[in-house]
């Protein structure tokens, strides 16, 4: 299967191609509609011109054509955040709540709700981001790292001037690297779309090679070995106490990715309907745990454009749990390779035969499949 831009200035370009007057408007306009939405103003695409408008790609995982996000902007208009909110504002569904992006702030009817919300002891959240009132800096020292919060969300209380700040929480959306550039099928799509202005979807069906040009896989190990340290870093300030927690949000391709780099961990189902790593065990019931991943993937067939996104997993975890499945579980699964009869040592055996043939009489010849 091709690797292909999926979705291109918020809508739908493979394996299906969405045709509504907003999509083509959006795309023309070279317009995000997620942020447009989050800010209630129109904001074009902010991204270089060689990535301009791409939101997904879409590529194979587990056998089936899958998409990946690579562009945090993607999951605005979409459950993550609301629902990060709840979870770490201990928030039930049904209970009022106010969450804004914080240039709105500058807004006097945004002042207004956040006032008489407090005053009425109702929830009032606001959230920083890149492009909405900038990512919050962690500053480090001698003896701790320099770290930028991808997303902030703060608890607006009373306070001696009538408005005052508590708890804080921690949003991370993990997106894709690809290899290569998008730049070829950029141009292509950008170039169709000025040709055949009025029938751009309908040529884009002939023509499904224009969002495939030049696309790469993605990569995988690089994502995780970047991103790894991050993640237990930013879980383990999700104890400080002014903090209210920390949340990982990953499409489900990438997670699916990621399961060779934890040891393909098992997954326990709590009475809540959240879910905890079996490793967690002899604690399946417990509550104390300020850390999630969110699982999610984008409705890539409904007939709305954007396509929806769903949450389908919120796995309670900790810094820990994913230290030990990362550095302690995979490493043990690879130890099990080692001694395998097409292990480690068998593949030296083979590439020093290839340059010094006839050095041994028998040499190990690569096995068909490794058992799990």
């Amino acid at each position: 299967m091709p690797n292909s831009i999926s979705e291109w200035f918020g809508h739908r370009i493979y394996p299906i191609v969405a045709n509504t007057p907003a999509a083509i408007e959006d795309q023309n306009e070279e317009r995000c509609p997620f942020l447009s939405t989050a800010l209630s103003s129109e904001r074009k695409c902010i991204k270089a011109a060689n990535s301009r408008g791409v939101c997904t790609v879409s590529s194979e995982a587990e056998g089936q054509q899958m998409d990946w996000v690579v562009c945090p902007y993607r999951t605005l208009a979409s459950p993550i955040l609301e629902a990060s909110a709840h979870m770490l504002f201990q928030q039930k569904n049904d209970q009022p709540m106010i969450l804004v992006p914080a240039p709105s702030l500058a807004e006097r009817e945004t002042q207004k709700r956040i006032r008489q919300a407090i005053k009425r002891k109702q929830t009032a959240l606001v959230y920083f981001m890149d492009k909405l009132g900038g990512e919050i800096d962690l500053s480090g020292s001698r003896k701790s790292p320099k770290f930028k919060l991808d997303t902030t969300i703060v608890e607006i209380l009373p306070g001696e001037d009538g408005v005052g700040i508590g708890k804080h929480g921690i949003l991370e959306v993990q997106t894709m690297d690809y290899h290569g550039s998008y730049a070829a099928a950029t141009e292509s799509l950008t170039s169709a779309l000025k040709l055949h202005p009025k029938e751009f979807a309908e040529q884009l069906k002939r023509n499904p090679n224009w969002a495939s040009n030049s696309i790469q896989s993605p990569n995988i190990a690089n994502v995780f070995k970047r991103t790894i340290y991050q993640v237990l870093f930013k879980f383990q300030l999700g104890h400080h106490e002014p903090c209210a927690g920390c949340i990982l949000a990953i499409p489900q391709s990438v997670w699916l990715s990621w399961q060779p780099h934890l040891g393909a961990p098992e997954l326990i189902k709590l009475p809540d309907g959240s879910w905890q790593f079996a490793e967690a065990a002899p604690n399946p019931n417990n509550q104390s745990s300020k850390g999630w991943i969110f699982v999610f993937e984008i409705e890539g067939r409904s007939q709305k454009s954007p396509n929806p996104i769903s949450i389908t997993k919120a796995i309670r975890t900790d810094a820990q749990i994913l230290a030990r499945l990362a550095f302690e579980k995979a490493p043990a699964e690879a130890m099990n390779l080692l001694a395998s009869g097409d292990g480690l040592r068998a593949v030296i055996r083979r590439r020093i035969s290839q340059f010094w043939p006839g050095l041994w009489s028998r040499v190990p010849k690569k096995a068909k499949s490794i058992p799990n």
